[in-house]
């Protein structure tokens, strides 16, 4: 039985907009060091990469012209545990800064679901990628070979079975993939190629770890959600399949990091209940790093919701601020984090009236915002868009609702209970 791989695609709670102007957008050992070089290698030798072709969004797909979102093609070809080609053209979601760049570039790489494969959308991460673009990067979010449309080109990252996994060549075929896709960005000139993060989540977090090993030019950090392979929350809550193998795996690559970029730092975030991979055998993984003399800084966090596998997803509020840090000390100082306006006690956050959209629809959305749980936002601009956002991260959300088809930037007008606008004429 293929091992079961989950992923926080979509945050829970979280409805998208339609972005019409005044329209209710709504949020919710050496030896073995060989040999996972020789699979890692292997895996990127099979990788065939040409001159990225660029797609137009399907017609009935709108892209977020404030992040300049844009997809790109990137041909791959790749092998599985059984030495099966699997090719395919990768679909790759961008989001850019304003401006000519160079921008730094951050690479965020999806989980897995063995169920599901067939049914991921084209990824995005957008609350997360819109941090980044605050931050001043470009962001690129592949859809690997074996998901949603690319299905049909079989399941390279299969770990085959439970009983008998076999993690090293899945990793490695996500792995290249991930190389692929930055090394490709790397050659565009307004990207910065001397300045590139990966970062992962679950199957994409321990397939981050397997690139950085590989090594990558211009690479400068690592970031690893809640990495592994082989969970099952249902059939084997927080008890992987294969957790031995997997930290072998794990101590293998700090070896092979160490020997390609001794000093690039990693960043690894899990949680206390994360039912995929529990911190009984993700702590364990975290010391084989170590151990290995890579440079590490490992969060394991207090239990997030009902499974903290899904952090990434849904705790932007958590670990952005983590995130930022880490990234600040290696020189990108500019916060990703929306910045709250002081409060304003001039205006009363009940008075619909003083709301600077005068529209129904406006209105509307206003009550929806008033009607919300906390934490809330809501937010404006002076094409009469608004916005509105709960939960995770609402202030940026908000924002995002509103100015994702306008070329005017949007506004907070307030957030949970407090008016936070003042007219600047």
């Amino acid at each position: 039985m293929a091992s079961r791989q989950g992923d926080a695609m979509t945050a829970p709670h979280e409805t998208q907009g339609q972005g019409l102007p005044t329209s209710t957008q709504a949020g919710a050992g050496r030896r073995r060091s060989g040999r996972a070089w020789a699979a890692l290698a292997g895996g990127l030798a099979g990788l065939l990469v040409t001159l990225a072709s660029w797609a137009q969004a399907p017609a009935a797909e709108r892209l977020h012209i404030d992040v300049r979102e844009a997809i790109v093609r990137v041909p791959a070809e790749v092998k599985d545990a059984f030495g099966k080609p699997s090719m395919g053209e990768l679909l790759v979601t961008t989001f850019k800064p304003v401006g000519p760049g160079p921008f730094p570039l951050v690479v965020i790489s999806h989980g897995r679901s063995s169920e599901k494969r067939a049914s991921y959308p084209r990824q995005r991460y957008e609350t997360a990628a819109r941090f980044f673009v605050r931050k001043g990067f470009a962001v690129a979010v592949p859809l690997r070979l074996g998901y949603g449309e690319l299905a049909e080109a079989g399941d390279p990252e299969s770990s085959v079975s439970c009983q008998s996994p076999r993690f090293e060549p899945a990793v490695a075929a996500a792995a290249a993939q991930i190389l692929a896709v930055a090394r490709h960005l790397q050659a565009q000139p307004d990207i910065d190629p001397a300045r590139v993060v990966l970062l992962g989540q679950s199957v994409g977090g321990i397939s981050t770890v397997a690139a950085t090993a590989i090594g990558l030019p211009g690479q400068v950090a690592a970031i690893n959600f809640a990495g592994g392979h082989g969970g099952d929350p249902e059939k084997r809550p927080g008890d992987p399949c294969g957790g031995e193998q997997l930290r072998r795996l794990y101590r293998e690559y700090g070896e092979l990091t160490v020997k390609q970029a001794p000093q690039l730092p990693s960043l690894w975030i899990y949680t206390e209940n994360d039912k995929y991979f529990g911190p009984r055998v993700s702590q364990r993984w975290v010391a084989a790093f170590a151990e290995s003399g890579a440079a590490l800084e490992a969060r394991l966090l207090p239990a997030f919701g009902e499974d903290g596998h899904q952090l990434f997803g849904a705790g932007n509020d958590l670990w952005q601020p983590l995130v930022d840090e880490f990234l600040t000390r290696l020189g990108f100082g500019t916060s990703g984090r929306v910045a709250l306006p002081e409060p304003n006690p001039a205006l009363d956050v009940r008075d619909e009236q003083a709301v600077p959209a005068p529209s129904a629809s406006a209105r509307e959305a206003y009550r929806k915002f008033l009607a919300a749980p906390a934490p809330r936002a809501f937010a404006f601009n002076a094409e009469g868009r608004v916005g509105y956002a709960y939960g995770d991260a609402a202030p940026a959300r908000a924002l995002a609702f509103c100015q994702r088809y306008s070329a005017a930037p949007c506004q907070l007008y307030a957030v949970n209970d407090t008016v936070v606008w003042s007219f600047k004429p």
